[in-house]
């Protein structure tokens, strides 16, 4: 799978991910990981600004599930239906996410998306420092389908 194309199609399709500067990194076949520097998502206390964990966070969820639908070979429109997340520490480093996906998860997962043309998948993230430090943990479930407009 090409991380820097889907990080491009990324890009252009959502403006407000230009200013996250994010990299995927690597993808598994089970997982993501994201990386993020501080810098361009920093708040007004020096740390990492929640919302931007957020939305690299969902944004990891988004990702692992776009290309898990394209690895069952499927070109599916994806988005969040439903996500929670909690903040374990604040952040002063670069943020360093792995999303994933239990294997029984993505089988059903693929199995209904090629079947129904429709699929759930749930996603679980973690956010850590550059020293490794986990510092928020995320769940979210997505949706993808097939054939959209």
């Amino acid at each position: 799978m090409d991380l820097a194309a889907l990080a491009e199609q990324v890009r252009d399709a959502i403006p407000l991910t230009r200013h996250l500067d994010f990299q995927l990194e690597t993808f598994d076949g089970h997982s993501l990981t994201l990386t993020a520097p501080l810098a361009p998502n920093r708040n007004d206390k020096g740390t990492f600004f929640a919302g931007s964990q957020s939305a690299l966070l969902t944004l990891a969820g988004w990702s692992l599930t776009t290309l898990l639908a394209r690895q069952a070979g499927a070109t599916a429109d994806v988005v969040a239906v439903e996500t929670g997340l909690k903040y374990l520490l604040p952040l002063d480093s670069a943020m360093h996410i792995t999303a994933s996906a239990s294997a029984d998860d993505i089988h059903r997962f693929e199995q209904r998306l090629k079947r129904r043309g429709k699929a759930t998948l749930s996603i679980l993230a973690q956010g850590a420092s550059a020293n490794g430090a986990r510092v928020c943990e995320y769940q979210g479930l997505y949706l993808a389908r097939i054939g959209l407009p």
